[in-house]
């Protein structure tokens, strides 16, 4: 009998492990690193909220002028996409400028959002995205998810910590009338949606409620087409109506009682699709019609624009513009400008400034809902 001896050549085990070990040591290194990092950044905040002062916590990135959609509730739906491409390639900052002023920021901030105009649409978003992870700061994307499938999916994963999608309604005649794009557009956002899904990217959506929405939150069909889709969490807000147009998409206030009692109904009964906007803001809006706050937040987050400007205090105030490519952080929030967050209430439901103007307490309660939900997803 003839013996023949197959040798089969595998990785060895023991290496294998090291590059494991290895793996895990890095990772939970570099999240014990942000950890710390956020704790002083906290700490210095909260020692100049003692002091009087007022500092950013969260910045936001508005990537480009340009955007490949045409809502009606968004000054970069403009119809001249031509202009606007020209406008985004003149003044949109380069991918060195962005890096300039993304490492400026990031020492005063525990968190960053990535928006637009339409932040895919940048060549190099994926470059700048790495570059504040490697800031050691979280990343939120918000994207209309229409060119998702352009990227490197799996280079994506390891530079964002979510993706926001806009996703203004999941019935496609709906979505297509408040976006301005046509049915093949909203197919491929949700053909996007599922390679979220499968390249394990977490995610969740934001929807805007208008008059031409509003009827699926009434029926509470976004939220069971949402869970059908195996979307665990959800955003919205009304829409805050612009001030540089002549009509309104904010339904009468009949209608937003009804969405508001229906998204209030479907909070208390269901915990998927968890719903971020906590009861508060609904209840505000079912008794006054609009949100309540004592001061404007809105100068808890450095919101910073495509050419580099900060408008203080808010995009309302086009003139106060300072550009970080000149000034520092703090030059820019020691204007006397800031002072009109104590008088300003002119944004009656934008859900993000309702949120950044309430107290510790309000954010604490919220905190603890999304416990109690993974409590008892987890535990029944």
């Amino acid at each position: 009998m003839i013996k023949i001896k197959l040798t089969v050549i595998y990785p060895p085990f023991s290496s294998l492990m090291h590059k494991q070990q290895s793996y895990i040591i890095s990772s939970s290194y570099e999240k014990a690193m942000n950890a710390i990092r956020t704790i002083k950044v906290l700490g210095r905040w909260s020692l100049n909220r003692l002091q009087g002062k007022r500092m950013p916590l969260i910045a936001v990135f508005s990537m480009t002028h340009y955007c490949n959609y045409y809502c009606a509730m968004c000054p970069f739906g403009d119809p001249d996409k031509d202009a606007q491409m020209r406008l985004a390639m003149h003044r949109d900052l380069s991918t060195e400028q962005w890096m300039h002023i993304m490492s400026k920021v990031a020492p005063y901030v525990i968190w960053s959002i990535v928006e637009g105009g339409e932040p895919t649409s940048r060549k190099d978003i994926l470059e700048l995205l790495e570059h504040l992870k490697g800031l050691g700061l979280p990343v939120t994307m918000i994207t209309n998810g229409s060119l998702l499938h352009t990227l490197d999916l799996d280079r994506l994963k390891h530079c964002v910590d979510y993706i926001c999608l806009s996703i203004d309604s999941l019935r496609q005649e709906s979505y297509c009338k408040i976006r301005g794009v046509k049915p093949e557009i909203f197919k491929r956002v949700m053909s996007n949606l599922m390679l979220l899904k499968d390249h394990n990217i977490k995610h969740y959506i934001n929807s805007v409620i208008t008059k031409w929405n509003a009827e699926e939150f009434i029926t509470q069909e976004y939220f069971d087409i949402a869970k059908n889709l195996g979307i665990k969490t959800v955003s919205m807000t009304f829409v805050e109506d612009r001030a540089d147009v002549n009509y309104s998409l904010l339904p009468d206030r009949s209608t937003m009682v009804k969405v508001c009692n229906s998204i209030l109904d479907y909070m208390e009964r269901y915990d998927e699709p968890f719903i971020l906007i906590p009861p508060l803001y609904w209840e505000q809006i079912i008794e006054y019609g609009r949100v309540l706050f004592d001061e404007c937040g809105v100068w808890k987050s450095i919101f910073v624009n495509a050419d580099g400007t900060v408008m203080v205090p808010c995009w309302k105030y086009k003139d106060n513009a300072y550009n970080l490519l000149e000034h520092d952080v703090e030059y820019v929030w020691s204007r006397e400008e800031w002072a009109e967050v104590k008088h300003c209430r002119e944004c009656d439901v934008l859900a993000c400034i309702w949120y950044s103007s309430q107290s510790p307490t309000v954010l604490a309660n919220g905190y603890m809902r999304g416990i109690r939900m993974l409590i008892r997803k987890h535990l029944g």
